[in-house]
């Protein structure tokens, strides 16, 4: 399910969706691991996660939101992703948890006659329904009556 799937001139402050499930695996971390080169411990070493404050390896915080974007579906009026503000890692994800994002439209505003911003405020949350990470994103959109390129 996306909250993008209009052109900005039908989007509303207050919209908000639940986006289907990820599980975060264990390839996910390793090929994480081999892409990013982020081979810290927490992450990769079985031993040493064992003993820390967490008691098992974690999923990288960057993978996680890595992953936001492939939830999102975003759809076919976007035309930029602008930035992202705020990005806080509030709880550690591990391998088997699953992830869902909740992304909820704080705020719409006009660029130009083709083009509006949209901010989100995007939490993921696992399983537990815990949020894990939070951000606000904005994402430059389309208008109403234009066809996306």
């Amino acid at each position: 399910m996306t909250i993008l799937n209009d052109p900005f001139d039908k989007l509303e402050v207050g919209n908000r969706v639940r986006t289907t499930g990820r599980t975060m695996t264990e390839t996910d971390v390793v090929n994480f691991c081999m892409l990013s080169g982020n081979w810290i411990e927490i992450h990769t070493n079985v031993e040493f996660a064992k003993e820390s404050h967490f008691g098992k390896r974690l999923v990288q915080g960057t993978l996680v939101f890595t992953a936001i974007a492939g939830l999102l579906s975003l759809g076919p009026f976007i035309t930029a992703f602008y930035g992202v503000d705020g990005l806080r890692f509030v709880a550690p994800v591990f391998i088997g948890d699953t992830i869902y994002v909740e992304p909820e439209i704080i705020d719409l505003k006009e660029r130009d006659e083709k083009h509006g911003v949209v901010t989100l405020r995007v939490d993921v949350k696992n399983q537990r329904d815990e949020i894990v990470q939070t951000s606000e994103w904005r994402i430059l959109l389309l208008r109403k009556g234009l066809e996306a390129e």
